[in-house]
């Protein structure tokens, strides 16, 4: 397949001097091979010995991922049923604008499975991003060549001819743009073998049981540790809360709710991420907007960096009128409670308070037809191999079968 004319238009980014040409050439590494697994540690190293990367909460998250320990616990242990894991390929990846880190693990599980990548970033610059490829570019350095010529990480406007020509050319796409962009992507057919994994809009919340709140004796590190979930990401993250439910009778709840927002006020405040003056509005008009409906309350805070609704009946569309600390909250007396109101775009749930067995209950009784990830408080941004309900490595990797020899 001959390249289009606006091929021209990729910028490689990293490493330097790469091609997609050089990409297309290369051979793909058995999964897991001893050079996959050093450019991966060397990444996680770069990360920790930079002040810069260290002065970021996500970044510092990113590069304990990728500490050997944490590697080593996704390699599948080896079997005798006869099938060998292979490569699937060439992947491409489609890394999201809103979160500067999930191109990165996206990439890094792909390096692992032996994969040859692309991956294009948003054109849209951040000091984030710009540290994260120096980083990349650092750590290609100290690994062989068939590493860095088996990855592209590029950079191009918008343009159907492009899109086209890498997903003809790919064995897996890998779509992290929300349903917009898989709505794009789809347009451009991949070849008859190859497939793909989309990442589409979702919401995430958290579950808290009033009684399990109150009884706590560390109350302001889980306030510290949702404020962090919820607000690293300006709350754009597919995993960050943006609505809670809590669990136990009225007044119960109200006690351990008022307490529960004074602190994540003051971790919030402790921060001090940035949060844009646009937000204040966005969270303003949103609060109004439910209050005219009616059957709301506005919770009183101490400032506009967390606006709270208080919901007496709960509808997806009200958690997203506002982002950068702004939450929707109601009560429930039962986990079954929740049925009704999942949807499939629900992901992740931050648990406090609410017992494991209680989870293990509810989703196996139930099968509820949404909700991926149940975490604790301070672990809806940790990244893991498992994503969405799939298996990324898994799903990276095809295997032989040897086993009728």
């Amino acid at each position: 397949m001959s390249a289009p004319a606006p091929m021209n238009a990729i910028q490689v980014v990293a490493p330097a001097g790469g091609s997609v040409e050089r990409v297309f050439a290369a051979r793909s590494a058995a999964p897991f091979s001893p050079e996959r697994l050093a450019f991966v540690h060397e990444l996680g190293r770069a990360i920790m010995r930079s002040p810069e990367a260290r002065a970021m909460p996500e970044l510092v998250a990113l590069g304990f991922w990728a500490r050997p320990a944490n590697v080593q616990q996704m390699i599948p242990q080896a079997n005798d049923t006869g099938l060998l894991r292979l490569a699937r390929g060439l992947a491409f990846h489609i890394a999201p604008a809103n979160v500067d880190t999930i191109f990165v693990y996206s990439l890094l599980l792909s390096v692992l499975a032996g994969n040859r990548n692309i991956v294009r970033i948003s054109s849209k610059e951040s000091e984030q991003t710009g540290l994260l490829l120096r980083l990349i570019q650092d750590a290609l350095e100290q690994v062989g060549p068939d590493t860095r010529e088996s990855l592209a990480i590029v950079r191009y406007e918008a343009d159907r001819a492009i899109n086209d020509y890498l997903s003809a050319r790919c064995d897996l796409r890998l779509v992290w743009g929300g349903d917009a962009t898989i709505a794009t992507l789809r347009q451009s057919p991949l070849a008859p073998h190859a497939t793909e994994l989309n990442f589409p809009n979702k919401l995430s919340g958290a579950v808290i049981d009033a009684a399990g709140w109150l009884a706590l004796a560390d109350r302001d590190e889980q306030a510290r540790r949702f404020s962090n979930d919820a607000l690293w990401f300006g709350q754009q993250a597919c995993s960050s809360p943006r609505f809670i439910f809590w669990r136990g009778p009225e007044a119960l709840v109200q006690q351990a709710a008022e307490d529960f927002w004074t602190r994540v006020e003051s971790a919030a405040a402790k921060a001090d991420l940035p949060w844009s003056p646009r937000a204040a509005v966005d969270k303003l008009v949103a609060e109004q907007l439910q209050a005219s409906r009616g059957g709301t309350r506005i919770r009183s805070t101490m400032s506009n960096r967390v606006r709270v609704i208080q919901a007496r009946s709960f509808e997806t569309d009200d958690c997203l009128g506002a982002a950068e600390g702004f939450f929707v909250e109601a009560r429930i007396d039962a986990l079954h409670d929740l049925l009704p109101l999942v949807q499939r775009l629900w992901q992740t749930i931050v648990s406090i308070g609410v017992p494991a067995a209680d989870w293990q209950a509810f989703l196996s009784e139930v099968r509820p037809h949404g909700i991926d990830r149940i975490v604790p408080a301070g672990a809806a941004l940790d990244f893991s191999k498992v994503w969405d309900g799939q298996d990324l490595l898994d799903a990276m990797t095809r295997r032989v079968d040897l086993s009728r020899l």
